[in-house]
């Protein structure tokens, strides 16, 4: 059966809010095995490895991302990489410009690990640009209202998603994001209703 990874965010986790919605969305399809939330690490180069062995590991039955905000940064490059599909939610697609506001020491709220980010892990973060997705591989979410990222560059990047949900409104978490649960895993092929 056809596997999805959430690959979290920023100073996010495994444990994000996103996260639980589609572990317990999994649960209510009986699906448990079907959903990947792993921890990343919050090194660019580090994090990307780690979801290429989850992807490699699981590409014979079939796998669909679903990523926010950094992580949605990160699903476009493996996207691409791979040849399967994404949902995107409120993504980061300048994530390396947008994360130089963030240089020096930072602390994860979710895993109380502190680090420093440095020019060098901006440098990781150029080298997973990606020119021109395919845009018909993605699903595209965003909400007007999200106060961290402007929402028309990754409009500007998706013009032919497979498909798109634009909402006024809502925050960058994705305001009422579990409206989405059942559509997702449709989506990533686990479920048929």
């Amino acid at each position: 059966m056809a596997v999805l990874i959430y690959i979290h965010g920023f100073n996010s986790s495994e444990c994000s809010h996103k996260a639980n919605v589609l572990k317990q969305a999994a649960h209510s399809f009986h699906a448990e095995d079907t959903f990947i939330s792993p921890r990343l690490s919050w090194q660019p180069k580090l994090a990307i490895q780690q979801l290429e062995e989850l992807i490699e590991a699981n590409l014979w039955q079939g796998v669909t991302l679903i990523g926010s905000s950094l992580g949605g940064f990160y699903a476009v490059y493996l996207t691409e990489k791979y040849a399967i599909k994404s949902i995107l939610v409120n993504p980061a697609m300048q994530a390396p410009m947008l994360l130089k506001d963030y240089l020096g020491p930072q602390l994860n709220p979710y895993t109380n690990e502190m680090y420093e980010l440095t020019d060098e892990h901006m440098v990781e973060l150029e080298a997973l640009v990606v020119a021109a997705p395919t845009s018909p591989r993605y699903w595209l979410m965003v909400q007007e209202g999200d106060e961290v990222l402007d929402y028309r560059a990754a409009l500007q990047a998706f013009p032919d998603a497979a498909k798109l949900t634009h909402e006024k409104g809502g925050d960058h978490s994705f305001t009422d994001f579990q409206r989405f649960s059942a559509d997702i895993f449709k989506f990533a092929e686990i479920t048929t209703n």
